[in-house]
């Protein structure tokens, strides 16, 4: 298959270089595209690189044809609508390490120019003043930084600061203490951290969470005089409150890279102040981080194009390639388990549980349950599901979801369960299991114990366990010249209920199920294809 890649900003010559290389991989280049304009040009794509200028957005994603990756030279995905992404079965990819020395360096390079007013004092002495008085600074020596976010570049500046003999404190929900004690940093709680920093530097990911995490709030219960650094996402800061503490002096001095609106508008109050230094988002800008990212990036593409390996993806269920092709046996197992239950549902599904059991396959249990999501949905919806829109379309279609392992059930090594609960309040189970690591099989639906390899034209029936029952059947199949292939039977007792899986060389026409469900012993006859 021949890959098209539209690029929309500056990629490397180096990562040019690597898709000019791929035999398999044509490219374009068309920068500067308005969302409008990207969704007229996406038709025909399978990858789109992008950096922070282009916007992904929901029309983008609804307009792209045969788009399956999109992927972020650099850290934030703020650009692209993940969520959309995600419901169309498209790959979202970032670059998380390719800048991570550029922007702690220039972190730091903020930091400095703070503390000695290194813009200022420059622009005063080109224009012929000498004013040395002016622009005395503040030492780092024995202050406290405060840290929000101790992800890769965070934990590279607490690194650097730690070089100026700083004390270093951080807010990061996510941090464990052996990775604290490991960086020599001090957690603390955000209102802790912002009443004892007298720096305090942005290094989190935008969420809903961090949004605005610098606030009129949080201004308020910062010490006084403090200086604040953001080199991370500018929707971080909520500008009015920065601004307002600029103004009152409980804030001393700013210095920011990143902006709410970029580029940064030319009337912005933050562009008239003295004690305010900006630079339009340059902290990635270095030439080996540009040459990092590029390559980086074009590397995880053609990979996730090839399903080489999945690294980087921020909307994928897993991102090592190895458990697609390892676990194989397993998702086509779940996936046909998924079917089974939509197929033999008599009302729309709305809660699906999934237990597994066994060391094979008890650390890919959510794998294995966007597998048995997708065998649901591609039958409910009928459109091409994948492992990456799965979930996002069985929430959308009021399906929930749960997980367990170490469940208690049949002894078999390894053991896929799945019950659902139908609208009807009906519910189902099924479990199912690999032979020798290879052979499907169904074992267990509703404490029926069974034998049924999940192939092809399968009736499933519910009948009393009678005498004769198998020979009607039988007779009425070969009337109709339908061939028996296999014939699995489970009872819980003599005489009671038993349930039957037929499988049969070919569909089975519905005036052969309605002839079949005039048999005196019948209760229900399904038609199932696996």
């Amino acid at each position: 298959m021949n890959f098209k890649i539209l690029i929309t900003d500056d990629v490397s010559a180096q990562g040019l270089a690597q898709l000019d290389a791929a035999t398999d991989v044509t490219y374009d280049v068309v920068k500067g595209l308005s969302p409008a304009e990207l969704a007229q040009h996406i038709k025909g794509y399978h990858g789109l690189i992008v950096r922070s200028s282009a916007k992904v957005t929901a029309e983008v994603l609804q307009a792209a044809d045969v788009l399956k990756v999109v992927g972020r030279a650099g850290v934030g995905v703020d650009n692209i609508d993940v969520s959309a992404a995600s419901e169309h079965g498209v790959i979202v990819m970032n670059t998380p390490g390719a800048n991570t020395i550029a922007t702690a360096e220039h972190t730091m390079a903020l930091l400095l120019s703070l503390v000695r007013n290194l813009p200022q004092a420059y622009v005063q002495l080109k224009a012929g003043q000498w004013d040395r008085k002016r622009f005395t600074g503040t030492q780092l020596y024995h202050k406290t930084i405060g840290i929000i976010g101790m992800g890769r570049i965070g934990a590279r500046v607490a690194q650097r600061c730690r070089g100026f003999s700083m004390k270093v404190i951080t807010y990061d929900p996510y941090l464990s203490d052996e990775v604290a004690a490991d960086l020599k940093v001090t957690p603390v709680t955000l209102d802790e951290l912002l009443a004892q920093s007298d720096f305090i530097t942005l290094h989190a990911a935008l969420t809903d969470s961090t949004k605005k995490i610098i606030n009129a709030e949080a201004v308020a219960k910062m010490k006084d005089g403090v200086c604040i650094i953001n080199a991370a996402r500018g929707a971080l800061i909520d500008d009015e409150a920065l601004i307002a503490g600029l103004e009152s002096g409980k804030i001393a001095a700013a210095a920011l890279d990143v902006f709410t609106t970029e580029p940064l508008p030319a009337d912005s109050p933050l562009l008239k102040m003295d004690n305010v230094v900006v630079t339009p988002h340059l902290a990635a800008s270095t030439v080996e981080a540009q040459r990092d990212v590029g390559t980086q990036i074009v590397v995880q593409m053609l990979d996730a194009l090839h399903e080489v390996d999945f690294r980087n993806a921020i909307n994928m269920p897993f991102s090592d390639a190895s458990i697609l092709h390892g676990m194989q046996p397993y998702l086509n197992l779940a996936q046909k388990l998924g079917s089974l239950q939509a197929q033999l549902a008599e009302s729309p599904i709305e809660h699906v549980e999934v237990e597994i059991k066994g060391e094979e396959i008890e650390d890919h249990i959510k794998p294995i349950t966007v597998g048995i999501l997708k065998g649901i949905l591609e039958l409910v919806l009928h459109r091409t599901v994948n492992y990456i829109n799965a979930p996002h379309l069985a929430q959308r279609h009021g399906i929930s979801v749960s997980q367990t392992t170490g469940l208690h059930g049949p002894d078999y090594p390894n053991l896929l369960t799945c019950r659902v609960k139908l609208k009807n309040g009906a519910r189902r189970t099924i479990m199912a299991t690999l032979f020798n690591d290879e052979e499907p099989r169904i074992v267990q639906i509703d404490g029926w114990r069974v034998d049924v390899r999940p192939e092809g034209h399968i009736l499933v029936t519910k009948s009393h366990d009678r005498p004769g029952f198998i020979g009607q059947v039988g007779t009425m199949l070969g009337a109709y010249n339908i061939n028996i292939a296999t014939w699995r039977t489970g009872r819980n007792e003599p005489g009671g209920l038993a349930i039957s899986f037929i499988s049969v060389d070919h569909e089975v026409p519905a005036e052969v199920i309605n002839a079949i469900r005039k048999i005196d012993l019948m209760e229900t006859v399904q038609t199932v294809k696996l």
